[in-house]
C-alpha cells in the first residue's frame, strides 16, 4: 500500500493539475511518483500476462516482467496454470533464467533448493532438523485463466473479484475463439517512456492522421473521429453523425451472430474496462493493406461481418480483433521512464501455417506500433524539458480525460476545477 510520503507526493501533484489539461511533469517523469503508481496501481490490477497457447506441455513456463518484479507462469499440469514470484525461499535468488522454457521442477541454481510444479518445496539440502519446507514454498501470485487469456494479480491481499469485473466480457471473447486461437506472431516495442504516455497515446485517435498513414488508409476517417479510440473519445457531434451507421451495422451483425454491446466504463470503476465494435471501412474484409483476409475466420463465425473490436481489460491490457485475427496488446510498466510495449497475433486454432499470411496480418498495426515507440518517446523526451507545462487537450481526447480522472481516483484523488 502507498506509504504517507507517497500519498503527500500524489496529493500534491494532484492538486496542481486542471480538468482539460495534461499532467505535470513529475507524474512523467519521478520516481517517486512510480512507486506511487506501482503500489496503488499496477500491482493491484489483473493483468494480462499471455495466451494459453504459450505453454501448452506440463512444465511450460515464461517470464512475466513488471516494474521489478518477475512473475513465472507455468503450466502445472493439462487443468491448471499457476505464477509465482521468480523469487527462492532461501535467500532470494531467482529460480527461472531464462525467458521460457520447460522445467519438470523448479530448481534454484544458487543452492539447488527445489519446487514442484505446485511451489511447495521438496528438497533443501542440509537445513537445520526444524526447518519447516511447508513454510518455505513459493510466494504464489493470483492468476486466473480466461477463454485462452491468461492474468496475474501482483495484490498481497485479495483482489478485486474477476469474474464480477469481467464476467460480462465473456459472451465476446468466446464468439472470438479465444480459447482455442494459437499464436501467429508475436512483437516487441520496448518503449522508453512512461507507462501513462503509452496509455495516453492509445486511448486518442487525434494524432493518427498526422502519424499513422497505414492505420488511417485501413479506417473510415469519420470513424477516425468519432471513435477512434473508443466510444467516447471523440467530438460529441461527430459520435453523434457517426451512430446512425453504427447502429446500422451492429443490427446486421448481430443478425450473424456476434455479440454486440458497449462497455464504457466511468472513472470510478476498479479497471476502467472499454468495448466498442464497429465496421470496418467499406469495402475492407480486415485490416490489412488491400483490405483482404490474412487468414481463415476465427471463432464461432460462420460468416464474416466485416467488423472491428477494441476490447480493453484495463489500462495495461487490451485487444483489438477483426474476423480473422486478433491482437493482444500489453503495456507492462517497468519503471518510471520505460515501458514494455508488446503485440500477440492471434489466429483460429484450427488455422494452417499455410492458411495465415503473416506479412499481411501484421503489416498495419506493426507499422502503427513501430510509429508510436517513435512518437511517445519523442514525446517523453519533450515532457524533460524545463520548458514543459501541461497542454489544453482537444475534442478528440476525451478517452484520455477518463483515463486521467480514473488514474487520479485510484488515489482517491481529483483534478482542480
Amino acid at each position: 500500500m502507498m506509504t504517507e510520503t507517497s500519498n503527500a507526493i500524489m496529493q500534491q501533484l494532484a492538486a496542481k493539475t486542471q480538468v482539460g489539461y495534461s499532467f505535470d511533469q513529475e507524474f512523467y517523469t519521478s520516481d517517486a511518483v512510480f512507486k506511487a503508481d506501482f503500489d496503488q496501481v499496477i500491482s493491484q490490477k489483473w493483468l494480462l500476462a499471455g495466451h494459453v497457447s504459450r505453454i501448452p506441455n506440463k512444465g511450460d513456463y515464461f517470464l512475466f516482467r513488471v516494474g521489478n518484479e518477475q512473475i513465472i507462469v507455468i503450466r502445472e499440469n493439462a487443468d491448471s496454470v499457476r505464477a509465482f514470484f521468480n523469487v527462492c525461499r532461501h535467500r532470494g535468488s531467482i529460480i527461472c533464467q531464462s525467458e521460457s522454457g520447460n522445467a519438470p521442477r523448479l530448481v534454484c541454481p544458487y543452492h539447488a533448493w527445489t519446487f514442484g510444479l505446485d511451489g511447495r518445496l521438496i528438497s533443501a539440502r542440509l537445513m537445520p532438523e526444524d526447518f519447516n519446507k511447508a513454510e518455505n514454498s513459493l510466494f504464489a501470485c493470483h492468476i486466473r485463466v480466461f477463454h485462452g487469456l491468461i492474468f496475474i494479480n501482483m495484490s498481497e491481499d485479495e483482489p478485486v473479484d474477476f469474474d464480477a469485473t469481467f464476467g460480462d466480457m465473456g459472451a465476446i471473447l468466446d464468439y472470438h475463439g479465444f480459447a482455442d486461437a494459437r499464436i501467429a506472431h508475436a512483437g516487441s516495442y520496448p518503449t522508453t517512456a512512461n507507462w501513462k504516455l503509452v496509455v495516453e497515446n492509445f486511448f486518442e485517435c487525434y494524432h493518427c492522421v498526422p502519424s499513422h498513414p497505414e492505420f488511417c488508409s485501413m479506417h473510415a476517417s469519420e470513424s477516425i473521429v468519432a471513435v477512434g479510440a473508443g466510444p467516447s473519445s471523440g467530438p460529441v457531434d461527430a459520435i453523434a453523425s457517426f451512430a446512425p451507421k453504427l447502429q446500422a451495422w451492429e443490427k446486421s451483425a448481430a443478425a450473424a451472430g456476434r455479440p454486440v454491446g458497449t462497455i464504457d466504463d466511468e472513472p470510478q470503476s476498479s479497471h476502467l474496462r472499454l468495448l466498442m465494435q464497429r465496421m470496418n471501412k467499406d469495402g475492407w474484409a480486415s485490416e490489412t493493406q488491400d483490405g483482404s483476409a490474412p487468414a481463415p475466420l476465427m471463432g464461432k463465425r460462420i460468416k464474416a461481418d466485416g467488423g472491428r473490436m477494441h476490447l480493453s481489460f484495463s489500462p495495461f491490457s487490451q485487444i483489438v480483433a477483426d474476423d480473422h485475427f486478433a491482437i493482444l496488446f500489453q503495456f507492462t510498466p517497468r519503471g518510471a521512464l520505460g515501458t514494455d510495449v508488446e503485440m500477440i497475433w492471434l489466429v483460429d486454432g484450427r488455422a494452417t501455417e499455410a492458411e495465415v499470411d503473416i506479412e499481411k496480418m501484421i503489416w498495419g498495426y506493426h507499422a502503427t506500433t513501430t510509429q508510436d515507440k517513435v512518437i511517445t518517446e519523442n514525446n517523453q523526451a519533450g515532457i524533460m524539458s524545463s520548458r514543459y507545462r501541461p497542454g489544453r487537450y482537444s475534442e478528440q481526447e476525451g478517452s484520455v480525460l477518463n483515463f486521467q480522472k480514473w488514474y487520479l481516483n485510484q488515489f482517491g484523488l481529483e483534478r482542480a476545477e
